[in-house]
Formats: structure tokens, C-alpha cells, sequence
């Protein structure tokens, strides 16, 4: 299934105002892992806040509690898996962010109003004014930051050439077999591929500004407002981008917030606010397997960093260890990446 008009003008999902106030009927849905080894090949991941790549402004463990794995809920992953089907032919959701520890809400809202007060705002009105772009980190469960609630993503599009299209989608059919002892080196080595091409291969779609930047031209209508005759090829190829991103991601039925085109919500009361339906998703924890999940990645993570960095020896290594070595070097370090650089709240 393909979406007729990728072009259509980008209209309001609507006002949060008053979310807070909005009942949650919590459903216990769990979270689930995107990215790298996981069950959504077709979504693809770079954990901002935890700085996997020097895409990230930020360094790893900067951010207390930021997880490599990005964890979103079980309906969220869904329906990315529906957006990415929607995409045009060589492109690729890129998701940077989506469940939130508390620990990381707080130090990005305080990050924030120090950038505000630096500029000679008062504490107070720095704390009102930082909301529109970080929600305050409440520990009120009946008003949970968006992100914490696991019904939030950040993301934007990539996309690749017709040469790497082509390989990307014959090592996805790989890495979908089911795995078992005379196919798991294989699937693996797709696995580490399919992450080089992200990393290094990919094109992300220009959309006007970086993630996480905060100025005028972040709100998702910007380019709409604007006078047609007076877009320049940038202004207008930016707009048409947006287009993109917001179709696919309306039609597989989230909705955007205003202030932030990357910044798209299901289930949670941001969502409740603009569409009526009910908030299903109240504060979101990580469960026994996904901290598994996390220490697995964080451990295979660490491991292809040592071995880039020759930090590890393989001398004498067994038949293992020599195979998981060779793919790495073959691979390449994991936090390389040509994408541009986020921008620090």
C-alpha cells in the first residue's frame, strides 16, 4: 500500500492545551525495542540522548538512564512498521528518541532553562517558556511527559540510492529468517551490514533544521505559512520533506506536535488532546526483558567499539570470537555516521 499524495499540505493536529488535565486509563502495554537485532527491521534507529553516533551533541552516559535501545510501546512500533510501508521506494523511517526516563526529561528541561536564563530570562518565566519545546519532568503519574509514556517518538526520514536500496532490502530478508545454528553467523553479518549502510550509506531527508533545534522554523507548518513564490529550491525541497514525514505518519494514525516536526504521539494525552481518543498510555517502566535487551545491546555495543579500537585482543581467539571480530572490522565502528549534527537543547 502506497499513499497517493505524498505532496499534500501538512495541516494542524491541534492544540495540546489542557493535556494534563486529560484522564489516563492505563492499558499495560508493553514496550517493545526498535533497532538494531530486533523484531522492525524496516524502522531504523539512532539513540540521540544516548549518544550512539557523533550525530549526537551529547557524549555516552552524559544524559543519566538514556538507553541505547530505543523502546517505544507495542501499538507505537506498529504503526511505525505502518508508516515505514508507506514511505516512497529507497526510504527509511530513522527514529532518535522515544520512551524517556524521568532522569532524562530532567536533565534536558534543565538544560534548557539555563539556556533561557542565560539569555537573561527570569527563572520563572524560563520554566514556562522551556515547556513549549521539553515538557517539565512531573512525576505525577496523571501527567507524565510524553516520552514517558512510551506513546512518543522523534524521527525523521533517510534515504538510500538504488544500489544500496537494493542491498538493504536483500539483507533485511536475511536478517527476517528465523534463526537457528546453521544460519545465525549470517543473519548476524546482515545485521552488522544493514547498520553500516544507516550509518554511512544513508541520506537524510532535509527538513529545514536539526533535530532537537528550537527557533521559529522547527514548527511544522513553517514552510506552509510561507509564500509559495517566495521559497527558494531549499525552503521548498524542506517543505515538500515534511510532507512526507507527516503523511505517512497521519495515515498510520499518530499525531504531530506543532512545535516540532519530528515530534509525532499515539495513545498518550498529547495525542488525546488533538484527536479525542483515549489516553491509554500513563508513565511506562522497563520491564525485566527490556532491561535484558538493553544490556545485550550496550554489551555488543561496547564489545565492536573495543575491537575497532583495538582495545581487545583476538589473538588465539576461538572460531567465535575470530568471526565477531572479522564483521566488525568489516563493518566499522559504530559511531561513525555522515549524518548532520543534532543540535544540544
Amino acid at each position: 500500500m502506497k499513499l497517493r499524495n505524498l505532496n499534500r499540505p501538512i495541516v494542524s493536529s491541534g492544540s495540546v492545551d489542557g493535556w494534563k488535565t486529560l484522564p489516563i486509563v492505563e492499558c499495560g502495554e508493553p514496550l517493545v525495542a526498535l533497532g538494531a537485532f530486533g523484531s522492525y527491521p524496516q524502522i531504523a534507529t539512532d539513540s540521540m540522548y544516548f549518544g550512539e553516533r557523533r550525530s549526537s551533541p551529547y557524549q555516552i552516559g552524559q544524559l543519566r538512564n538514556a538507553t541505547l535501545a530505543v523502546f517505544v510501546r507495542e501499538r507505537v512500533a506498529r504503526r511505525l512498521a505502518k508508516a515505514a510501508r508507506l514511505l516512497p521506494i529507497g526510504c527509511m523511517l530513522l527514529v532518535w528518541d522515544g520512551y524517556r526516563h524521568l532522569s532524562v526529561q530532567r536533565s534536558l528541561f534543565d538544560d534548557y532553562v539555563a539556556v533561557l536564563e542565560g539569555k537573561g530570562i527570569p527563572h520563572d518565566q524560563a520554566v514556562v517558556d522551556a515547556q513549549t519545546f521539553v515538557s517539565i519532568p512531573s512525576n505525577d503519574p496523571t501527567r507524565p511527559p510524553p516520552h514517558n509514556t512510551g506513546g512518543a517518538v522523534d524521527l525523521t526520514v533517510i534515504r538510500f540510492s538504488k544500489e544500496d536500496w537494493r542491498e538493504m532490502r536483500r539483507l533485511t530478508a536475511i536478517v527476517r529468517q528465523p534463526e537457528t545454528k546453521a544460519n545465525w553467523q549470517s543473519i548476524y553479518d546482515a545485521e552488522m551490514r544493514r547498520q553500516w549502510l544507516i550509518r554511512e550509506a544513508s541520506v537524510p531527508l532535509g527538513m529545514g533544521t536539526v533535530f532537537d533545534g528550537v527557533h521559529p522554523a522547527t514548527a511544522t507548518l513553517f514552510y506552509e505559512e510561507l509564500d509559495p513564490a517566495l521559497l527558494d529550491d531549499r525552503a521548498r525541497a524542506s517543505r515538500d520533506n515534511r510532507r512526507i514525514l507527516w503523511s505517512v505518519m497521519i495515515a498510520a494514525g499518530f499525531s504531530n506536535y506543532g512545535e516540532e516536526w519530528w515530534h509525532f504521539d499515539v495513545g498518550n494525552q498529547f495525542h488525546m488532546a488533538r484527536t479525542g481518543e483515549r489516553a491509554a498510555y500513563g508513565p511506562a517502566v522497563l520491564s525485566p526483558e527490556n532491561e535484558a535487551w538493553e544490556a545485550m545491546r550496550r554489551g555488543h555495543y561496547a564489545g565492536t567499539v573495543a575491537m575497532i579500537e583495538f582495545k581487545c585482543r583476538v589473538d588465539g581467539a576461538d572460531e567465535l570470537s575470530s568471526f565477531v571480530h572479522s564483521v566488525a572490522r568489516r563493518t566499522g565502528h559504530p559511531r561513525d555516521t555522515t549524518h548532520p549534527l543534532a543540535a544540544r537543547l
